[in-house]
């Protein structure tokens, strides 16, 4: 694994009261963490209470921890393929911020949603999505070059987020600061393996989100690979998103991890995303794990 690269403990930080951030982060720190996800919950936060950020910065300091790393807002009204045309100037000017929160703080990658509504609940295709996409990211590419950021857009597991949509928007930009965001979770349940047919997944995902036909996508990082900059490490059983400990689903942790070192020449950061709240996990099982994993850099 080349040199450089960082890596950031996720944390489901909209869960709990601001004040405990002191006590989470001095948890982390004590177990030999320096570095937290700029979760999305904060991000979206400070676009609505920009006095946060100041106590956030001052907690981190306060403790010795940093905030690495950022994921964008997301949802209907921040994913790049939002169609409101009264809402995507505001949508351009929140991200705007936000990477310059980013970038304030020492985060390199600013991971974001192409964005899921048009095509789970009006089944627009692919193609009618794409030119709002990349009209966005026209956008946000030249602050992104100021500074020095670069825009990782992440796989997920409906249609307009599989990863050689991703893929396409990287290729087709063509710009060394637009990369993506490899997501091991999402990559799983859209996985195809022995014995695992589309009949075994919840009524939501067969029926809402792929319309009766779920494609399949084995290759996911072999696709996303060449242009990956960081990743949202979890595991799941496969059918759901259930952001649960590397080993405590069916992703092959062992494989992952030598592929990440030995194939992924752009990547810059790797994060946890394991919801140890939701999961009851512990933070100090968290760090052990993944320091299991990739020894030395975890």
């Amino acid at each position: 694994m080349g040199n450089g690269i960082v890596f950031s403990h996720f944390y489901p930080f909209e869960h709990v009261d601001e004040r405990l951030l002191p006590s989470i982060f001095a948890e982390f720190r004590d177990n030999g963490v320096e570095n937290l996800v700029f979760t999305d919950s904060f991000s979206t936060r400070l676009l609505k209470s920009p006095e946060f950020f100041q106590r956030l910065k001052a907690a981190c300091h306060d403790v010795g921890v940093r905030l690495r790393e950022m994921h964008a807002p997301f949802g209907e009204c921040y994913d790049l393929a939002c169609e409101s045309s009264a809402r995507r100037p505001g949508l351009f000017r929140d991200h705007l911020t936000c990477m310059r929160y980013a970038a304030e703080t020492g985060s390199r990658t600013y991971t974001i949603h192409v964005g899921a509504w048009d095509s789970v609940y009006l089944h627009k295709p692919n193609e009618l999505i794409r030119p709002l996409v990349l009209e966005a990211l026209e956008q946000l590419i030249p602050e992104a070059e100021k500074l020095d950021l670069i825009l990782a857009l992440e796989n997920a597991f409906e249609r307009s987020n599989a990863p050689t949509e991703v893929m396409y928007y990287v290729n087709t930009v063509g710009n060394a600061h637009v990369g993506c965001c490899f997501d091991s979770g999402h990559a799983n349940v859209m996985a195809a393996r022995p014995g695992k047919t589309q009949e075994q997944y919840g009524p939501h995902m067969l029926h809402t989100v792929w319309q009766e036909h779920i494609e399949f996508c084995t290759d996911a990082f072999e696709l996303m690979a060449p242009a990956m900059v960081t990743c949202h490490l979890h595991d799941n059983d496969g059918f759901s998103d259930q952001h649960r400990m590397p080993g405590d689903g069916t992703v092959d942790w062992a494989d992952l991890s030598e592929k990440l070192r030995k194939y992924a020449p752009r990547l810059r950061s790797i994060q946890s995303e394991v919801n140890t709240v939701s999961r009851g996990y512990s933070i100090r099982a968290l760090c052990g794990k993944f320091r299991e994993i990739f020894p030395g850099l975890a």
